[in-house]
């Protein structure tokens, strides 16, 4: 395992009285994102098709169809809900987004059952 650099219980106080001034604050997340922006540049990632497509699995077309009949969802959510229904009833591909907003409600309602 490598050798990771921690800073000592000092000089986290003494970043932490600097981040208390605005004026050093302001400064400190302008080259944050400065150098983000530089790294982001650089890279050869592709960020508008970093999600992919995939075509949805029984279990998410299953919880997307009980989903659109007993929960109060909001326009995001159904329309997410009809994607991954129609992706699966035609074996075909659906934006990762719609994929994930489904397994979040999976997610939530489990959370919900657990709870109960």
């Amino acid at each position: 395992m490598a050798y990771k650099w921690r800073p000592s219980a000092s000089q986290r106080k003494e970043f932490a009285a600097k981040m208390q001034d605005p004026v050093q604050k302001a400064e400190y997340e302008s080259n944050k994102e400065a150098k983000a922006q530089i790294r982001r540049d650089k890279s050869r990632y592709d960020y508008t098709t970093a999600g992919g497509s995939f075509i949805p699995t029984q279990v998410q077309h299953n919880a997307a169809f009980n989903a659109l009949n007993s929960l109060h969802l909001t326009d995001n959510q159904r329309d997410a809900c009809n994607m991954v229904m129609s992706a699966y009833a035609c074996n075909d591909k659906t934006e990762h987004d719609h994929i994930h907003v489904v397994n979040e409600i999976i997610r939530s309602n489990n959370l919900n059952t657990q709870t109960s």
